[in-house]
């Protein structure tokens, strides 16, 4: 008989990216409001989460929120799917949201993520008096599944310790499994505002390890990524996530 795999250890990343219109609709505040009353209460009878909910302060195809859903592994993806279905309160708000007779948005994608091994966990930031902090969601594509991996090697190796010492705070990181722009990974980071990541990111630059594994062969950008994307996003005030 064959033994069964150990569960991984590693969470599943949801991100949901809700494309909006500025209209007379108001599809942003009917949005905002049905995952304030609807889906964080949802998310908290299932025991789901963490979660979070983010607008965008700058980047492209504004308006858009951006949703963020931790899952401890693909089997309770499925579970917690299935026990959304069975919850009648929320499929309740499901159609009848969805019944309005204006748009409630324009389109949804969904990507699935899978933790690193370097940083199994999610790690949300204190909230403290600080009501939402900076965040930069990030997107590193490449040319082929090899070169992903070997950069999502690279971050587990060597650095996610640079960004930690260096001021450039983890939330997650995570190969995409499902989504768009793939081969990619994308990862979430936090800070206080601008100032403090462009001190970060100038500590980073300047970090001796990361000088030498920049140029490491094997480790260049012009050899594992091909492209790098960024958008910048403030939790919205309920968000639990901020």
């Amino acid at each position: 008989m064959i033994a069964a795999e150990p569960e991984s250890t590693n969470q599943y990343y949801e991100l949901r990216f809700v494309q909006l219109r500025n209209s007379k609709a108001n599809q942003s505040g009917r949005m905002s409001e049905f995952l304030e009353k609807h889906h964080l209460p949802m998310t908290q009878r299932l025991k789901l989460g963490p979660v979070g909910y983010f607008q965008i302060h700058l980047g492209p195809d504004s308006p858009k929120l951006v949703t963020l859903t931790t899952y401890n592994s693909m089997a309770d993806v499925e579970s917690k799917r299935a026990a959304m279905r069975a919850d009648k309160e929320w499929m309740k708000a499901v159609e009848e949201f969805g019944s309005a007779d204006q748009a409630p948005y324009d389109r949804q994608e969904v990507w699935l993520l899978r933790a690193f091994d370097g940083m199994p966990k999610l790690e949300a930031p204190p909230i403290g008096e600080k009501q939402t902090h900076l965040f930069d969601l990030r997107t590193y594509e490449a040319e082929s599944e090899r070169d992903s991996e070997e950069k999502v090697r690279m971050f587990d190796t060597e650095e996610i310790k640079i960004f930690r010492r260096s001021g450039i705070n983890p939330v997650f990181f995570g190969k995409t499994l499902f989504g768009s722009k793939m081969p990619n990974l994308t990862y979430l980071v936090w800070y206080d505002d601008l100032d403090a990541r462009a001190a970060a990111w100038s500590k980073f630059l300047n970090d001796p390890d990361w000088k030498r594994i920049r140029v490491q062969p094997g480790w260049s950008d012009a050899e594992i990524v091909s492209n790098v994307s960024n958008t910048f996003l403030r939790g919205l005030p309920f968000s639990p996530i901020r």
